[in-house]
């Protein structure tokens, strides 16, 4: 066991708070109440209770100090190292997604710098779909991703890394349910933290289910099955990645959930991935695409063919533009006006932009309701 925990600012000790709620988490009382310190009691099965003064004054030069002594004296009463004891205490503000990497690349506990490139990114990619999925679930999202999911994203963080095979952590503050008029298991005031963990625990287990009945069944049902619980092509892609990246033997997601904003019954805390399946989760997100519709999405692109009937009512062009990553030929009815446009266009070569809902009818892209249909000057 640890016998030191250096924290060497102030804002790395733990806050009163949290302090507080760590112990009521582990069932310790409050035995007297002061302005300076409080002190908590536990009573054990067998002998006499253990009793430790929480400091109330985190402004004070002393606190960090007094902080750290009484982390070592609950790592004494626990039993267990002090590194654990602060992270726990850390994570009653936080809902904490733990991301473990099984690898011969990895089992010293380090990462390529390339492979750490790749596995950073496909997590923030990992909340990003579960965030994106919480209030509009789809089989895919396109690239610029709504306001409300980025934002989640710019406050979510990325904690140390911790002892194992490899492991990094994403934590998303969760701030404190005050009210007491609510059954455990409801929280419909749920801040888009707590909707985006539960969501990705849900996602994860949804997408690792699917896997599993997709290889006796050789369907993406299964995954589209599964689109509601947040199950979707840039999920599906993100795990693989992560797999891809450190030829993993598996990969292991866990979840703790704040203790201050209790977290409703039921929601998966752990979801395991083998590398046998990222082949099958890149075919899923494959079809998975293929059957999405991205509504209000702008292209730009090269018109590489026109066909019409009579160009006075107008007809169609079909562009050579990227769709959610991928360069794909999307068919565009044009009225009249924009059929011209179209012409010029493709007669020198320029790029058009237009805005409308794409999809996958049969085996072309087509877009629906174009809007703002234009040349673009090329730079």
């Amino acid at each position: 066991m640890s016998s030191h925990l250096w924290m060497l600012h102030p804002t790395a000790a733990p806050t009163p708070a949290e302090f507080a709620g760590y112990l009521r988490q582990r069932n310790w009382e409050v035995r007297r109440s002061g302005d300076v310190w409080v002190e908590f009691s536990s009573k054990p099965a067998d002998g006499d209770p253990f009793v430790v003064e929480v400091p109330q004054r985190a402004q004070a030069t002393d606190y960090p100090r007094a902080a750290r002594i009484l982390i070592e004296n609950l790592s004494r009463v626990e039993a267990r190292p002090t590194t654990e004891i602060l992270r726990d205490i850390k994570a009653v503000a936080s809902d904490v997604v733990r991301i473990a990497i099984e690898s011969h690349v990895t089992r010293d506990g380090r990462i390529s710098v390339e492979a750490g490139h790749r596995v950073y990114e496909a997590a923030r990619d990992m909340l990003l779909a579960a965030a994106c999925s919480v209030g509009d679930p789809r089989p895919a999202f396109p690239r610029r991703k709504a306001a409300g999911a980025m934002d989640l994203i710019r406050r979510a963080r990325f904690g140390q890394t911790e002892i194992g095979s490899f492991v990094l952590t994403i934590e998303c503050d969760v701030p404190q349910r005050l009210r007491t008029d609510l059954i455990e298991d409801e929280d419909p005031e749920a801040p888009m933290e707590r909707q985006t963990s539960v969501r990705l625990a849900e996602a994860l287990a949804g997408v690792s289910a699917a896997a599993r009945e997709a290889a006796s069944s050789a369907t993406v049902e299964p995954f589209e099955r599964r689109i509601d619980e947040g199950v979707s092509a840039n999920l599906c892609d993100a795990v693989a990645e992560i797999l891809d990246a450190t030829n993993a033997e598996s990969v292991h997601a866990s979840f703790s959930f704040a203790s201050r904003r209790p977290v409703r019954s039921g929601v998966p805390r752990e979801v395991y991935f083998s590398y046998d399946a990222m082949g099958q989760l890149r075919e899923a997100a494959n079809r998975l695409r293929d059957s999405a519709t991205y509504p209000g999405l702008e292209i730009a692109g090269h018109i590489v063919k026109l066909h019409s009937a009579d160009p006075a009512m107008g007809g169609t062009a079909v562009l050579h533009s990227e769709v959610d990553g991928r360069w794909r030929h999307v068919w565009v009815l044009l009225d009249p006006i924009d059929y011209q446009v179209a012409i010029a266009a493709h007669s020198d070569g320029s790029f058009v932009r237009c805005t409308g809902d794409v999809m996958k009818v049969g085996q072309s892209w087509n877009m629906l309701n174009p809007r703002g249909f234009k040349g673009v000057p090329e730079r």
